[in-house]
């Protein structure tokens, strides 16, 4: 799936908390995929799309802080 850079984003109005909880959403899902005692029937591409996504995730003790700190730092 290519990003079609001719085409608008979607503009959408979420509060920073939004974001955070959006991220580390997504980070969780991505956990869940590469699981395939969770997510057994994943075609194994899928999977390692989804672990080297994961590869450069903070921990998950370090995640929230460091998003809630960069958004504060935006919005500053």
């Amino acid at each position: 799936m290519e990003f079609d850079q001719r085409r608008k984003p979607d503009i959408r109005i979420s509060t920073p908390l939004q974001q955070v909880s959006s991220v580390v959403a997504t980070r969780d899902f991505l956990l869940r995929l590469i699981n395939p005692k969770v997510t057994p029937r994943i075609p194994r591409e899928v999977r390692r799309e989804a672990r080297a996504l994961l590869r450069h995730y903070p921990p998950a003790d370090q995640l929230r802080p460091a998003l809630e700190r960069i958004l504060d730092e935006q919005n500053s």
